[in-house]
Order: structure tokens, then sequence, then C-alpha cells
């Protein structure tokens, strides 16, 4: 199996990501391996903190730490991170709350939905038809939460979870 080092991955996240962060609030991103293994019928997860190397089919946890550091109360921050290179969108672990919702794009950042769509056109009953479907969450290029407000000295976390290709 090829073995992929994890600073690539780690690198084109993080600075892709620090240009949209204010710099009243601190960024931090950790991506750690999740190990899963079952023990009697029961799963249990691992987590291995800044793993050197990952291979294909490992799982990872995207987890952004953000750190109100303004000495404010700061509205409308927007949390955009891309799905790292070489890694397809698996799983979100921070759903929607009170305080923030999210959104995900298919095109690198420039848009997002709650839940993406692509429009396509089937032949029913021999006619031609056109309707929106779900896209595949493989396919989605970026995570982003719009936290609607972060009160001074507050720490937020989100995750998502990444898949190696």
């Amino acid at each position: 199996m090829k073995r992929m080092l994890i600073p690539f991955l780690l690198l084109a996240t993080a600075g892709a990501q620090t240009g949209n962060v204010p710099q009243n609030v601190t960024f931090t991103l950790n991506q750690d391996l999740i190990k899963s293994v079952v023990t009697d019928g029961k799963a249990t997860e691992t987590v291995i903190e800044n793993p050197k190397t990952v291979l294909p089919g490992d799982i990872l946890r995207e987890q952004i730490t953000l750190v109100n550091v303004s000495g404010r109360k700061l509205a409308q921050l927007l949390v955009n991170v891309p799905v790292p290179k070489g890694t397809e969108f698996a799983q979100l672990t921070t759903a929607n709350a009170n305080r923030w919702k999210v959104q995900y794009s298919l095109d690198g950042g420039k848009t997002f939905s709650a839940a993406p769509t692509r429009t396509v056109t089937v032949t029913e009953n021999g006619q031609s038809v056109t309707r929106k479907v779900p896209v595949p969450i493989t396919e989605y290029t970026n995570v982003r939460w719009t936290v609607t407000n972060i009160n001074p000295d507050e720490t937020l976390k989100f995750a998502f979870r990444v898949k190696v290709k």
C-alpha cells in the first residue's frame, strides 16, 4: 500500500484557511488518525494525534479550534475548511447548532449549499426529464460553518472526517 506523508495534507489545508479567519480569532487545525477496533462485538475508536504517515482507506479527523482573542463578542464568522488533497469527505462530526450552520461546496469554495445537488437529465417512460439529485458527499471540496456569534475568550471546535484515497 502507498503511504502518504501527513504534512502535505495538513499544510495544504491550513494554508488555505488562514486567510479566511479574522486576526482577532486564533485558528488551529489538527489532523488526527481515527482507528476503529471491534472487540467482543463492541466498536471503539482510538485517536492517533498528528500521525506521521497514513495509508489509503485511513480515516482522518479534521478538527478546527477557534478562540476569540479580541476581548469582545464577534458575529458572523465564516469558518471555511477545504477537504485536503488526496482525501475525500467522509462524515460531518460537528452538525448544525443554534449558533452555527454548516454548508458544503463542490467547486473549491466558490459556492456553498446545505445539501448540494446536481441537475441531471434522465429518460423516463420515453420522455426526457430534468431533476435535481443529491451529490455524493465524496465530491464535497469544502466545509463551511457560519458562526452567528462567539463570546470573548470563548473556544469553539468544529470537525469532520475524511478518507485517504
